[in-house]
């Protein structure tokens, strides 16, 4: 899906204004989206890109959805991208390659992973340790669904290679594989597709990091999900076009402190929910927390990143590499005195 976002300049007084206070180096930005735009854990994004929060900056986006945050973040290496929206890890993996990468905002603290068992097998899978020779269907190898499983596998005592996993992606595949067949025991997926699996009966949830409790748990700690990211080439050539990105982003964080739901629906494609607005509706319920936060990095937060992807490349745990050289909070915090909050629209 392709969605174009023009800077009417000449038509909006915001973005001439914008424009004269600060020349942008690259006013129009290709943007690669890893995965679904519709998903729970793109809120804030999609929030900056239909509330013409980039165009108030300037910026004209070209947003493009790919069918994962690895084909996305190849569509950056392979320059045909400027920035990514994907997980953090990327900025901390592509390091240990020779590829410096760089968060411009990160808006996603919690990873809003979420496992689920199929309701049949409840009473035999009770704990994290009952995974164990169990089947498990994550999005693919190595994503942050098999991160996560993995990481509650570990702090439980047991060895994530002791169970067996299955790729059925996310969303609707998502859902038929665990209703088809019952191949799969267990399920780790995101919303909309957890609700719509929970509010049918299929499934019991056993851990869930959309909220900040089920994050300490899985992860030990604070975490950093989704965000804008680039190559640190792109952030020393065009200073103020990073800054406006940031600007945007921080702008709708700030936004969802105070938006109702309603809010959030009228504010995104009609497309998102028309299919089932109690389902969309819920599962922003759910996930909003996720994104009510200002967006400042904590060194704590990276570290914890970095743990959970070295679980399954334990070739991570001996590389070097600067963890700081993956996010700038300056952007952040110049964001911030921009668009204190409260806001209300």
């Amino acid at each position: 899906m392709r969605i174009v976002m023009l800077a009417l300049v000449g038509g909006l007084g915001l973005c001439a204004s914008a424009q004269a206070q600060t020349k942008l180096e690259k006013p129009r930005i290709a943007l690669s989206v890893g995965g679904s735009i519709s998903q729970m854990n793109k809120v804030a994004y999609v929030i900056a890109l239909h509330r013409k929060y980039f165009e108030q900056e300037g910026l004209t986006v070209e947003s493009t959805a790919f069918a994962s945050g690895t084909a996305a973040l190849q569509n950056l290496v392979g320059g045909n991208a400027d920035v990514v929206e994907g997980s953090f890890e990327h900025t901390l993996r592509m390091q240990t390659k020779g590829q410096h990468l760089m968060c411009i905002a990160v808006f996603g603290r919690y990873p809003a992973n979420v496992l689920v068992v199929r309701k049949s097998q409840a009473d035999k899978i009770k704990t994290i340790a009952d995974l164990k020779e169990k089947k498990i269907g994550i999005s693919a190898p190595g994503s942050s669904t098999h991160n996560f499983v993995a990481g509650l596998m570990r702090r439980a005592g047991v060895d994530y290679k002791d169970a067996s996993y299955i790729s059925v992606g996310t969303g609707l595949s998502a859902v038929a594989a665990m209703r088809s067949g019952g191949e799969l025991n267990a399920l780790v997926n995101l919303d909309p597709a957890i609700n719509a699996m929970v509010d049918a009966g299929d499934v019991v949830v056993l851990a869930d990091s959309r909220t900040e409790e089920g994050t300490f748990a899985a992860f030990g700690g604070p975490y950093l999900a989704d965000c804008l990211y680039t190559t640190t080439e792109f952030v020393k050539a065009n200073p103020n076009t990073t800054q406006a990105i940031a600007n945007a982003i921080v702008h709708a964080m700030q936004w969802l402190k105070t938006a109702s739901i309603d809010d959030i629906i009228k504010s995104v494609p009609v497309e998102y929910y028309q299919a089932d607005e109690k389902l969309y509706r819920k599962s922003l319920e759910k996930n909003l927390a996720a994104f009510q936060w200002d967006g400042i990095v904590s060194s704590e937060a990276v570290k914890s990143v970095w743990n959970a992807i070295s679980i399954l490349e334990p070739e991570l745990q001996v590389a070097r590499i600067e963890m700081g050289r993956t996010y700038d909070n300056a952007l952040i915090e110049r964001a911030l005195a921009k668009y204190k909050a409260p806001l209300k629209e």
